[in-house]
């Protein structure tokens, strides 16, 4: 600041200086022309008077301080200047460096809020790495979980799927044994059943032998009887007329045959005959199991003998495959045989069929 107020003082002091120099110069030139002035005229021959030019000491002095006075006041006057430039310049100064101190705060500031903006992204990123991560890390874990339930699944599944094989494997293998077992069962059975069966034709045939014979010594007993049993079936009521006549093997209720007469046939044709005998094939069918179709193929003799309300008396194997025979026989006996009309009752009474399972 020193050096600053010198060199303005140096500024004011050269015009002073200047100043001062030309009015010596002033001073010392107008004493000169007056001297060269008065020496120039002095022992004029004409005798004229000569103007003189008197200088008056007090009046340079007073015409001098006036000018020191014009230039000190000029002087004061630009040093007031001075000093306002001075404090113009000073304030100018000050507002620079209020203004630079002003201008530092702000990038003081500006700085400071984009290092705080800086913070601020640097902890947003950080933040927003940090939630990634944690949703990474829980995508990863959620992925590890799933892929450990599908695991577990795939094992649970794998053993269970295991362990049902091991348990079908254990249960063919038991059904196979019980099948074998049962096979060579069956096979003794059908054995045993075939060697009771040839016992049992030849005692059926002999049975058959003395049934027959019985059965012509009943009939016999049985025309003898008709004509008590006549009178009865008479005072029956009307709907159990059908069944009497049926049971007397076709008399009807309006007449009275004599004794030891049969019913006539009333031309019976071949096809009446095969559907009924169809009929009974079917009811047989009906109770006959044939599992897994074992007996296709085979066939059965079976000699049946029914009442006239199709009620079976007895039924026999003439002849076919023994163990067919066997269940054959069985289904006739749990059968119900269809009640054939009384046209037809003679000719089916005692009928031969020819059964083959479907």
């Amino acid at each position: 600041m020193s050096a600053m107020s010198y060199k303005r003082n140096s500024k004011l002091n050269l015009p002073v200086l200047i100043s001062i120099i030309l009015h010596a110069i002033l001073i010392f030139v107008l004493g000169y022309r007056a001297l060269q002035d008065s020496d120039a005229s002095y022992g004029d021959i004409n005798g004229q008077s000569i103007d003189a030019i008197m200088v008056d000491p007090s009046v340079m002095t007073e015409q001098y301080q006036k000018q020191l006075q014009s230039q000190m006041s000029q002087q004061k006057a630009e040093q007031q200047k001075q000093q306002q430039l001075d404090k113009q310049a000073k304030e100018l100064q000050e507002k620079q460096l209020a203004e630079q101190q002003r201008l530092k705060e702000l990038e003081k500031e500006k700085l400071k809020a984009a290092e705080q903006q800086k913070q601020e992204q640097a902890a947003a990123e950080k933040a927003a790495a940090e939630k990634a991560a944690a949703e990474k890390a829980a995508a990863e874990k959620a992925a590890a979980e799933k892929a450990a339930a599908e695991k577990a699944a795939a094992e649970k599944a794998a053993a269970e799927k295991a362990a049902a094989e091991k348990a079908a494997a254990e249960k063919a293998a038991a059904e196979k044994a019980a099948a074998e077992k049962a096979a060579a069962e069956k096979a003794a059975a059908e054995k045993a059943a075939a060697e009771k069966a040839v016992a049992e034709k030849a005692a059926a045939e002999k049975a058959a032998a003395e049934k027959a014979a019985a059965e012509k010594a009943a009939a016999e007993k049985a025309a003898a009887e008709k004509a008590a049993k006549q009178k009865a079936a008479a005072a029956a009521a009307a709907k159990n007329d059908k069944a009497v006549n049926d049971l007397l093997g076709g008399i009807t209720s309006s007449g009275s045959p004599t004794q030891g007469t049969t019913p006539s046939r009333k031309g019976v044709s071949n096809g009446e005959l095969d559907k009924y005998k169809s009929l009974v094939q079917n009811a047989i069918s009906n109770k006959f199991i044939n599992p897994n179709k074992m007996y296709s193929g085979r066939n059965c003799v079976l000699r049946i003998q029914i009442a006239p309300d199709g009620l079976l008396l007895n039924v026999t194997a003439q002849g076919g495959d023994d163990a067919l025979c066997r269940e054959a026989l069985a289904a006739t006996k749990s059968a119900v045989i269809p009640k054939p009309s009384s046209t037809l009752y003679n000719d089916v009474k005692t009928m031969v069929i020819d059964f083959q399972p479907k």
